[in-house]
Order: structure tokens, then C-alpha cells, then sequence
């Protein structure tokens, strides 16, 4: 492998593994035979933002994030609309920001440039927002002399790389997040949570779903599949994985009650199909969410919402709570000591707030607060 493949097989590893980005500064650094490199994602207005160093001492982000964001000249501008529609190069050095004379006499190059040995500064944008700008700024000591022809042409070469790298690197990034962020709220239901694959095997259970698998309660899993112990409910609910699953557009959800050995009521499942993508080659199959609730396992109250959301007192949702435990209002008025005209008044303030009328519908408001 030459050494202009290797490099450019590195920027593009690096879309998929964001640690190899030290090394591609480096690499790039070689390149334009600059010293240390920083890729930086930096405000226009006020400099600041947050940056990956090569060959620097960590320190550096500190003290500039302390006191040299502002005076960044090579970032910070007074006109973020007029920078945005001006600045086409997409390499260049500090002298296309300000005059070498004025770069010399500011704070920015004397105090936090210099003692970091850089007399000159070449960076490679790789975007440009509205009020942000990302780059790789290579620095240069002052022996080495200024960044000649040569090197800005070695950079140029390379930024249409490095540009869609970063590019596939942001987008992976934000749909690897936010699959992890699904996979923290399933985790987080209520209820047990499966996913199956498009062949119909479990691929991901959360926990409340493999402690419900794990126990004698109607549910199991064989050879990878989901199974009702039920003979007749394991007819059902093979009948509702195939139909989530099918081919075409014919696929649908539904629900259906599995008796429990265990448990006086049935556990309540329901089926949803995951849409796949049909994108040739990089196409993928759907699959199928299925959610098991615990009829018997007791509601936690929601309560609290209640109050966020309607701006219930602590005792207007004390007893909201009390109610969807089932007390009447006298048993209430009994169990905080209070008179029954106290509660009575008290719920009516419940039901104005909440916008129900009767017991009845403020149960089942809260029924659903409670998934």
C-alpha cells in the first residue's frame, strides 16, 4: 500500500471509529510538515466549542477554554453572516483571517500560539454553519518557516477526503446515538420489551423481559424463538409473529392475552412491526416489537405527574394517589385525619385542575399516566 493509499484508507477508517482521528492529524500534519494539530468545532461569535488534539499538551484546552476563547483571531468575527458568505477557501492560513502584522501583535498568537512553539497556523475546513466552523489547524514553528505552495496544495488534495470522512463520521455518530438512546428507553419500560428479527428470532430483551422469560409465567424462549407454554395461546402468538413479519405490505400488529400458571391474570401482549429499509444492497429486512404487560403486577401510582402537570398541591395529589388505590373519599378523610368536607373540596380542586369530572375518569387519566 502506498503512503497516499494508507492515509487515505486511515481518514475514512476514521468515519467509523472516531479514535483514529489523532492519528489522521498527525498523518495530515506529516503532510503539510506542520508540528501539532487540533480538529476543532469552534463558535464565530465567541470561539468557543470543543477540539481533539495531536502532538499538544491537553492542557492547552483548558487554558483556552479559560481565557483565549475570545481572543481567538482566527476564529472569532464580528460579522458571523458577512464571514459565512465570504470565506470560499477551504485551506488557508492565518493571513487570510487578519494581516501577519496584526496576528503578531495579538494576544492570542503571543500568549497562547507562541509558548506553544507556533509561529503560523494552516487549517482545512471541514464545514462551515451558521455560526460554527470545524477545521484541522496544523501549526508551525517558527524554524520551520512559513506554509509555502507545496503544503497548501498537499492539503488541498487531501480535504475532499477529510471533508467526507467527517461528514459519514457526524452522521453514523447521530444514528449510533440514537439507537443507544432507544435502547436505554426500552430499558426503561414499564413493560417487558422484545425484538425479533425478520427470521423471527429474539434479538434484544430488556431486562424486564428476560426476568419474565426467566420464570415459570406463560412466556419462554426455544431455540432463539418466543413461545407461549399455552398450547392454544402458542398457536395465537405464532399466528401474530407471522403476520407482524410478512412479506409485503400485508404486515400488521396485535394483541392477545397468555395465560399465566403463575399469576391470576393473563399477561397482555402486543405485537408492532419495526419497518425495514428497502434500499438495494444496504437494504435491511423489518422486524417485530413485542410488549408484555403484568396484569398483576400493581400499577406504580403516577402521582407526581399529576401534580407537574396540573400543578396539583401535595395533598390534592396525596389523595389523587389515595383514589388510585381505590379508597372511597371517606376512607381517605380517615386515613390522612382530615374532615370529609376537606377531602370533598380538595378532589373537586383535583378535577378542575385536571380537567375530568368523576372519580372515575380521573382513575383512568391516571391509568394512563401510568402506561
Amino acid at each position: 500500500m502506498s503512503g497516499e493509499e494508507e492515509i487515505l484508507d486511515l481518514i475514512y477508517g476514521a468515519a467509523l471509529d472516531p479514535s483514529l482521528w489523532t492519528r489522521v492529524m498527525e498523518r495530515v500534519a506529516d503532510q503539510v510538515g506542520g508540528g501539532g494539530a487540533t480538529l476543532a468545532r469552534l463558535s464565530v461569535v465567541d470561539g468557543s466549542g470543543e477540539a481533539l488534539l495531536a502532538r499538544s499538551d491537553p492542557e492547552t484546552l483548558r487554558t483556552y477554554a479559560e481565557h483565549f476563547e475570545r481572543r481567538n483571531v482566527l476564529t472569532v468575527v464580528e460579522d458571523p453572516t458577512a464571514y459565512r458568505q465570504g470565506r470560499t477557501a477551504g485551506v488557508a492560513t492565518e493571513e487570510a483571517a487578519l494581516s501577519r502584522a496584526a496576528f503578531e501583535r495579538s494576544e492570542f498568537y503571543n500568549d497562547f500560539l507562541k509558548p506553544q512553539d507556533i509561529d503560523s497556523a494552516l487549517w482545512i475546513r471541514l464545514e462551515l454553519a451558521e455560526r460554527e466552523v470545524c477545521t484541522i489547524t496544523v501549526g508551525r514553528p517558527e524554524r520551520r518557516g512559513r506554509f509555502e505552495t507545496s503544503d497548501m496544495a498537499a492539503a488541498v488534495r487531501l480535504r475532499p477526503h477529510l471533508v467526507r470522512a467527517y461528514k459519514m463520521g457526524r452522521n453514523l455518530a447521530g444514528r449510533l446515538g440514537l439507537a443507544h438512546d432507544l435502547t436505554q428507553a426500552v430499558e426503561g419500560s414499564l413493560h417487558a420489551i422484545l425484538i425479533l428479527d425478520a427470521s423471527g428470532r429474539v434479538v434484544h430483551a430488556n431486562r424486564r423481559a428476560a426476568s419474565l422469560l426467566g420464570e415459570d409465567r406463560g412466556l419462554g424462549l426455544a431455540a432463539g424463538r418466543l413461545f407461549a407454554s399455552n398450547p392454544q395461546a402458542n398457536a395465537t402468538l405464532q399466528k401474530l409473529i407471522a403476520s407482524g413479519l410478512a412479506a409485503g405490505g400485508d404486515r400488521a400488529g396485535g394483541a392477545m392475552g397468555v395465560p399465566s400458571p403463575t399469576r391470576r391474570l393473563p399477561l397482555a401482549l402486543r405485537t408492532s412491526p419495526i419497518p425495514g429499509r428497502d434500499m438495494p444492497i444496504f437494504g435491511a429486512p423489518g422486524g417485530l416489537l413485542v410488549s408484555v404487560a403484568d396484569l398483576d403486577r400493581q400499577l406504580r401510582s403516577p402521582a407526581d405527574e399529576l401534580r407537574l402537570l396540573f400543578g396539583l398541591t401535595a395533598a390534592e395529589a396525596r389523595l389523587a394517589d389515595a383514589v388510585f388505590e381505590g379508597l372511597s373519599l371517606p376512607e381517605a378523610a380517615d386515613r390522612f385525619g382530615l374532615s370529609l368536607h376537606t377531602v370533598r373540596f380538595q378532589i373537586a380542586r383535583v378535577f378542575e385542575k385536571s380537567g375530568v369530572a368523576r372519580q372515575t375518569d380521573l382513575v383512568k387519566l391516571m391509568m394512563r399516566l401510568a402506561g
